[in-house]
């Protein structure tokens, strides 16, 4: 009995495990993973006080005529009138994920004060989105970060290469 073949073929075995399970979680718990996100940088932006005044952090309902858009949580998966917005992960969300109530439950238009909803400039999701603008999720073929990423790190590479090798003074 050879104990290092023995932890090898144990380590491999594990490894082969983790590669098949990693698979699966990614490929059924993307949305999942992208809601948890949302709602962690949500609390963060409570807790420092910061308000999310484009929706980043939650999910934004489409413009409907003159009402305002409604940014629901962002665990809702969308912002809408969903037959099961009411109960999205089992709990009572109908505040939070259901556009029509998120919408009724504006400050100042009649909501009570301990209840209401701000508007999104001064909180976080679920909020109001401000009146009068159309917020829509960014073109496609915009120019992200991730589309000159081998650009930049090459640039940043040849910044950090001046910095510590300065060229001689003329």
């Amino acid at each position: 009995f050879n104990f290092a073949t023995h932890n090898m073929a144990r380590f491999f075995a594990v490894a082969a495990l983790a590669a098949l399970a990693s698979q699966g979680v990614t490929a059924v718990g993307g949305s999942r993973t992208e809601a948890v996100r949302k709602m962690i940088a949500a609390k963060n932006l409570a807790a420092a006080g910061l308000p999310d005044p484009t929706c980043a952090m939650g999910v934004i309902s489409v413009k409907d005529g003159d009402t305002p858009q409604a940014c629901c949580a962002g665990y809702c998966g969308e912002c809408s009138d969903y037959p099961t917005c009411a109960t999205v992960r089992g709990q009572n969300s109908t505040f939070a994920c259901c556009k029509s109530q998120v919408l009724k439950q504006e400050c100042g238009k009649g909501s009570p004060a301990n209840v209401c909803l701000k508007k999104c400039a001064e909180a976080v999701p679920p909020c109001i989105m401000e009146d009068g603008k159309i917020f829509s999720t960014p073109e496609p073929s915009a120019r992200t970060a991730g589309t000159d990423c081998n650009e930049a790190v090459s640039a940043w590479r040849a910044k950090a290469d001046a910095a510590v090798n300065p060229p001689p003074p003329p």
